[in-house]
């Protein structure tokens, strides 16, 4: 078998067996006609060149395209990600932490736990971000190869639709809509199990940081901030943009953050009294010091946060 019979084969056995023939007898022709009276070897070379490689042109032939998705359903795909993708993190995020912070801690120490609730919290974070991006992939794989040609999927694009884009310097981003799921569900799951989780780690045991009878008493008040902050990062996520009604409720929500906050930490027996004493013993300082510090330090941190976020809504939301 010569080398144009060769190429004509590599084509023809990737194609549905109807059109064999055809396409055989129409290649042979055009490579005759490609090569002219000149049967040297470099002039076949040279014809093959030109029609390129035979998997390609066999794919042209089939009309099967040689991509998973195709360009006429890549917008979708890529938007279907964005859309579905956030979703499954965030939520596998979201059990994760709550299912490794109910856990006992054990004796284990900090910097053990920390890494371990790391190391569980990314693994099922990878997982679902991988069988997420299959199906997805998947699916659309089929579609790209059941539709007729021609037809586009899912695309019901229209003029008028561009009345409804939102500028975007009012843009939410996603990440800080996550964050704000993160960091209240965490915030919770830390309140009701701070006995467990906040202690004090000694060569004769362990001991409770805060007073649990004193955040028992605020306990109505977290839940119901909890479900605020939740409701308010709901409708982020379903508006996407900064408007000035969402800027005053986000508003609202974190100054009513900073004073429930702030009546908490500034309890004078918040600090549970056992847990004290040795934190001043370890680290040579007296009491008030170390409490007075404690306190205001993370009084602070949380009063620069919630007022770094309640100052991007607003600006963004009345700059216009």
């Amino acid at each position: 078998m010569n080398l144009r019979d060769v190429y004509i084969d590599e084509v023809t056995s990737r194609i549905p067996e109807s059109m064999r023939q055809d396409v055989a007898l129409e290649l042979e022709s055009t490579i005759d006609d490609m090569t002219g009276n000149d049967s040297s070897e470099a002039a076949l070379f040279e014809a093959l060149r030109q029609l390129g490689d035979p998997q390609i042109l066999a794919a042209r032939y089939a009309n099967r395209p040689l991509y998973l998705i195709g360009p006429a359903l890549f917008t979708q795909y890529v938007n279907i990600i964005k859309i579905v993708l956030p979703i499954a993190v965030t939520v596998v995020t979201i059990l994760s932490i709550i299912g490794y912070l109910t856990n006992p801690i054990d004796d284990t120490s900090w910097s053990q736990f920390l890494i371990q609730a790391f190391l569980q919290t990314g693994a099922a974070i990878f997982n679902v971000v991988v069988q997420t991006l299959f199906w997805i992939t998947l699916t659309f794989f089929i579609i790209e190869r059941a539709v007729p040609e021609g037809e586009v999927p899912f695309s019901s694009w229209k003029p008028e639709q561009l009345k409804k884009v939102k500028p975007r310097s009012t843009s939410i981003y996603f990440g800080s809509i996550l964050f704000d799921f993160i960091a209240t569900v965490l915030m919770v799951v830390l309140y009701v199990n701070a006995e467990q989780l906040i202690r004090v780690v000694t060569d004769s045991g362990s001991y409770p940081l805060l007073n649990a009878s004193v955040l028992d008493q605020f306990f109505p008040f977290v839940i119901a901030l909890a479900a605020f902050g939740i409701a308010i990062a709901i409708y982020k996520w379903m508006v996407r943009h900064w408007t000035k009604p969402l800027a005053l409720w986000n508003a609202l929500f974190n100054i009513v953050w900073i004073v429930v906050t702030a009546l908490i930490m500034l309890q004078p027996d918040l600090i549970s009294t056992e847990a004290l004493p040795l934190i001043a013993e370890q680290i040579n300082a007296d009491l008030e010091t170390i409490s007075r510090w404690g306190v205001w330090s993370v009084l602070l941190t949380i009063i620069i946060v919630c007022i770094l976020d309640l100052a991007e809504g607003l600006i963004k939301a009345f700059r216009r």
